[in-house]
């Protein structure tokens, strides 16, 4: 009887043993939810003053470096909320949380050109419906198009509640009727804005979108000779065809989000990959976007003089376009390949308008600059096609402004430059910051009474200077619907606070003179 009751209780040690070892294993698989593939992470317990730290390989893992299971959640609206702190090795580049939410895949939170090796703490806001079969939470290395960089994630926590929170005001004046007799009033429409009350906001202020879904990170090939990825933007185009809402594509050649293979080989080889791009991305949309971005950004030298502005236009182009990313078309092609982009686009689809958009035109010298380049690209069109249509036939002033004490008279001067070219003017990415240039999602807070007021005198008066110029304007686009959802949102830069709420800005563009005149002389100074 001894023996059979020894081999029991060997038996029963052995169960015990596998279960604590499981048991083991399985709480120390991931970090507050948050886990990675098999073979590709460890947790550490402490790291560079962090602890219970979930540290991942990206380049033994499929663009997903860390997740967060939603499964629970598939079918059911909710609001995530979400804090990291991330740490990368190497080189800067984007922290970058999406929401697997097909075929949109929104940004839940998010920091462009993170410094390496440092912390960053993450924050972001999403509200969504999770549709797909394993909906999760998920950091990408997609976003810089490399896997190989290891990430460091302590303290990640989400907050998840049932419903919406957002609380638009359909009664308000929808601002396209407000301006209706003047200009068209756009707005950008990405993943977020596709559905609920942003969309139905988006409907009722806005009659244009600027895609920002048609960026060649995501629509082109992973690497050359692979297939285009146009699900994503061929469902917002339809979406937006359903109802009635113009698009206007941003962008086709730009010195970001490109993947790095459209600029390897030869000088004639980077010229063709250019072409194809061109011709296979306005090939299949002919006919259901009839405007592009064809350049965006290619004129970044900073603090441009008087004297250079005077000077030949090809010399304010740089190599470097800031501390962390170069202009590799222009490495590879000088200042040729704005040209040859503009010409590529014309040969592929003679039939849309084509624009070159840039930001900083609010500085007369860089206006100065980009009104002498589209000048001599378009004269020397004409004279080779002994025609009078223009190469570059819309220029579009981003209009990101970081100044609530902008000088409107500089504005004035730049657009008086613009406007002098004879081509469609647009205002593209409307924005106004209250915290400068800090990129990111989620970031918002409630502004002080001072800073929304003296944002909402700015908003009026530049939109007074665009309604005196509304001849020469085609349209108005707004970069962003709401503070939250902005990527600068740290200096609340939308008409819409996080919860949809109109903003004392979105009241001043409701009537700029009656809201000059009760706030006039409220800036920040």
């Amino acid at each position: 009887m001894k023996k059979p009751l020894a081999k029991i209780l060997t038996f029963i040690l052995i169960i015990t043993l596998i279960f604590l070892f499981t048991s083991q294993q399985n709480t120390n698989n991931n970090v507050n939810g948050f886990f990675a593939d098999a073979g590709s992470f460890e947790i550490l317990s402490s790291y560079q003053g962090k602890g219970n730290v979930l540290k991942v390989d990206g380049a033994k893992t499929n663009w997903f470096v860390a997740r967060y299971s939603l499964s629970q959640y598939k079918g059911k609206l909710i609001t995530i909320e979400i804090t990291a702190d991330v740490s990368r090795e190497g080189a800067a580049g984007d922290i970058h949380w999406q929401v697997n939410n097909a075929p949109s895949y929104p940004t839940l939170a998010n920091i462009n050109n993170a410094a390496s090796d440092v912390w960053h703490t993450v924050k972001g806001r999403l509200v969504i419906t999770p549709t797909d079969n394993d909906p999760y939470i998920y950091l990408t290395t997609y976003a810089n198009n490399s896997r190989n960089t290891v990430y460091y994630i302590a303290n990640p926590n989400v907050t998840i509640t049932e419903g919406d929170g957002l609380n638009p005001d359909f009664s308000l004046t929808p601002l396209k009727s407000v301006y209706a007799n003047d200009f068209l009033i756009g707005n950008i429409i990405d993943g977020t804005y596709m559905a609920g009350k942003y969309f139905d906001l988006l409907k009722h202020h806005f009659n244009i979108v600027t895609s920002t879904t048609t960026f060649p990170i995501q629509l082109a090939p992973l690497s050359k000779g692979g297939n285009y990825q146009f699900t994503y933007a061929d469902n917002m185009l339809d979406l937006m065809g359903r109802n009635n809402i113009p698009v206007h594509g941003h962008v086709l050649v730009w010195h970001e989000v490109t993947p790095d293979w459209m600029f390897e080989g030869t000088r004639e080889e980077v010229i063709q990959n250019m072409n194809n791009y061109i011709a296979a991305v306005l090939g299949h949309f002919k006919g259901r976007i009839n405007s592009w971005d064809v350049v965006n950004e290619a004129i970044k030298k900073e603090n441009i003089s008087n004297a250079e502005a005077r000077g030949d236009w090809r010399n304010c182009l740089t190599p470097r376009v800031n501390y962390w990313a170069e202009n590799h078309w222009y490495n590879k092609l000088g200042a040729d390949y704005i040209e040859l982009a503009f010409r590529a686009a014309r040969a592929a689809d003679p039939n849309i308008t084509l624009y070159y958009n840039d930001d900083g035109l609010e500085n007369p010298n860089k206006a100065e600059v980009v009104r002498k380049m589209i000048q001599d690209i378009n004269d020397r069109y004409k004279r080779e096609t002994r025609g009078t249509r223009n190469l570059i036939e819309g220029v579009g002033s981003q209009a990101h402004i970081y100044d609530l004490n902008l000088n409107i008279n500089n504005v004035r001067t730049s657009l008086e430059k613009l406007i002098s070219l004879g081509i469609e003017i647009s205002i593209s990415e409307l924005d106004i910051s209250a915290a400068g240039f800090n990129r990111g999602y989620g970031k918002d807070s409630v502004m002080s009474e001072r800073d929304e007021t003296a944002q909402a005198v700015l908003y009026a008066r530049l939109m007074n200077l665009y309604r005196e110029n509304s001849a020469h304007i085609k349209r108005i686009t707004f970069w962003g619907i709401d503070d939250g959802t902005s990527w600068l949102s740290a200096g609340n830069p939308a008409l819409f606070n996080r919860n949809l709420n109109a903003k004392q800005a979105f009241h001043a563009l409701s009537n700029p003179d009656s809201f000059l005149r009760q706030y006039s002389g409220r800036t920040r100074r």
